[in-house]
């Protein structure tokens, strides 16, 4: 077994075990290293569950792949991740993306549509293949009508008077 393919092996594993969190997985190919972000920030600093979990992970993967790296990180870290390879959410994990559902199935710094005549989002990839997800029409619409703004409403003169 290839390190990424027990990584995320493990990582689907670990959001079903810690379903309030979320998980991007990055890998450095120049120094051999696996990064993983784990948020919220609360549970990858204070939750006693998971800082077991990441020491059993960690001495695991570095006894089964003692050439390669891997370290974890949280949203606030001061190194980030800059390509992510893999996103994986716990079906508890909340955030602005759980209006859209499946926002982590795919990389969120794609460009997204959302087609409200189809019900579906669709995502395009840097690599120029779309991935489309469908959805419950209700949100979509719910969606859509969040960010229709009538600030007056027709018929009505209802300006501010300047003094």
């Amino acid at each position: 077994m290839l390190p990424f393919e027990y990584i995320k092996s493990e990582l689907n594993n670990f959001i079903t075990k810690f379903p309030k969190t979320r998980v991007r997985y990055e890998n450095d190919n120049n120094s051999n290293t696996h990064s993983i972000e784990v948020v919220p920030n609360e549970i990858y600093r204070l939750d006693k569950d998971y800082i077991i979990w990441e020491d059993i992970f960690f001495d695991a993967f570095i006894n089964e792949f003692p050439n390669q790296n891997i370290c974890f990180i949280s949203d606030d870290a001061i190194v980030g991740l800059d390509k992510i390879d893999f996103e994986l959410c716990g079906k508890e994990y909340m955030s602005i993306f759980n209006i859209i559902p499946n926002a982590c199935s795919f990389n969120l710094s794609t460009n997204i549509n959302i087609l409200s005549q189809e019900n579906k989002i669709q995502s395009k990839p840097k690599n120029g293949d779309y991935v489309q997800l469908t959805t419950r029409p209700d949100l979509i619409t719910n969606l859509i009508e969040s960010f229709k703004v009538n600030a007056i409403p027709q018929g009505e003169d209802n300006y501010s008077l300047a003094a």
